[in-house]
């Protein structure tokens, strides 16, 4: 027999006595079905109550496919009341049968999910009404709440437009309606949308704007909403997915966002509304800066290049500490670009590395290097018939790796003088 819920049509009671109808193990932690309960179990994209039974903290509530609903204990903690059940987790004492326990939902927890899931009604239908866009899916997170709505595209403006409206809504301050009806009676509501379920289904209206079948808990009146704000969205396949938050959730966002600018603000002694632009022109300067580096970068590499194979024609051997990967790379094709026949260059360091090159005019393989690099490098690394790169472990074995292949070198690249 499925459990009595009794959130549904009281999502206000948080204390009560529960008689156990049975015991089991839900994914290894003991579990406890009450003949009727106030918890919540997870479903309909909103989270599960917590809250304690007996002396034991109540960590997860799920509702199984026959509908009996499952109170999953801290399997850390004891029991109220029975003995240690060998099928039960660990050596955690079970409630028994018909024993009756007092039982505790964590009362901040479930108003906010009920802030949080009243107001993902009222949004819905404000995107709705307000910008066409149905609702495809919702989610209401420990932390993160999101709606998937049909829409194209949108813009800050919309966005406002959806969350006036909404929230005009909240601040009436109006009641929230819960209806019981049947397969026949069901056509006489304007749903949103077409229920998911079958037999008797429940019905949550907010009077001259939503109408909804939905299973989930909510508040008496709009007003316990609080607010409802919009934080940002992103186009998933063909919808938008718009992240919101409700009541106390929205009010502790808007407080450490608040913090965070009037702090960069006061820092940069200028006002809020000034942080974009100047972020804007901080960005700027610091792209143009970045793309001078790279040219001057590349200016001095060219320069050591051409110095190098001026000095050493028959080729190239350079060690450096803390020379960063891309520059030796860059020395290194530069190098065999102006007529180096080989070059092998090696830097110590946090990204210790060996490289070995030959010009592409050569006959030979420096793959034949390969496993003596990897060896001595006691790292990992690759490459083709005319470059080898291998990441040592440290400088130590970079140098070594390096210094051997540099003793190697005349013999595997005699092809190429």
């Amino acid at each position: 027999m499925a459990s009595e819920r009794l959130y549904y049509d009281d999502s206000y009671t948080t204390r009560f006595t529960a008689r156990v109808a049975a015991t089991s193990v839900i994914a290894g932690g003991p579990a406890v079905e009450l003949e009727s309960t106030y918890f919540y179990p997870e479903s309909g994209g909103q989270e599960a109550d917590r809250g304690r039974l007996g002396a034991s903290r109540v960590v997860d509530v799920q509702a199984d496919e026959a509908g009996r609903v499952w109170h999953v204990l801290d399997a850390g903690a004891a029991g109220a009341a029975g003995v240690a059940s060998p099928e039960s987790a660990g050596s955690v004492a079970m409630p028994a049968v018909g024993d009756e326990l007092a039982a505790e939902v964590d009362w901040p927890r479930r108003f906010e999910h009920m802030q949080q899931h009243t107001g993902q009604h009222i949004l819905s239908a404000a995107f709705e009404r307000v910008l066409d866009a149905p609702t495809v899916s919702s989610h209401l997170g420990e932390e993160r709440n999101t709606l998937d709505v049909k829409l194209a595209n949108a813009t800050w403006n919309d966005v406002a437009r959806a969350e006036e409206a909404a929230n005009a809504i909240v601040w009436e301050a109006g009641e929230v309606l819960r209806h019981w009806a049947d397969a026949e009676t069901v056509k006489r509501f304007a749903l949103r949308k077409p229920p998911q379920v079958s037999g008797r289904i429940r019905i949550v209206e907010v009077p001259g704007w939503d109408v909804s079948a939905c299973g989930g808990t909510h508040t008496r009146r709009t007003g316990e909403i609080g607010v409802i704000k919009v934080l940002r969205w992103e186009r998933v396949r063909d919808t938008l997915r718009f992240e919101f938050h409700c009541g106390s959730r929205a009010v502790r966002d808007y407080a450490w966002r608040i913090e965070a600018m009037a702090e960069a603000a006061k820092r940069r002694t200028m006002k809020e509304l000034d942080l974009i632009p100047q972020l804007e022109k901080a960005a700027t300067e610091r792209d143009e800066l970045a793309r001078r580096v790279r040219d001057l970068t590349a200016r001095i590499i060219t320069g050591e290049a051409a110095e190098r194979v001026a000095r050493d024609p028959q080729g190239v051997a350079e060690f450096r500490d803390g020379w960063p990967r891309d520059d030796a790379r860059s020395f290194a094709f530069k190098c065999i670009e102006l007529g180096a026949p080989w070059i092998a260059v090696a830097a110590g360091g946090s990204d210790a590395f060996v490289m070995i090159a030959r010009a592409k005019s050569g006959t030979c393989d420096v793959r034949a290097l390969l496993p003596g690099l990897l060896e001595r490098s006691a790292g990992k690394g690759g490459g083709s018939a005319d470059a080898v790169q291998v990441s040592a472990r440290d400088a130590s074995t970079a140098k070594a790796a390096w210094e051997w292949a540099c003793g190697e070198l005349p013999a595997v690249l005699k092809a190429v003088g």
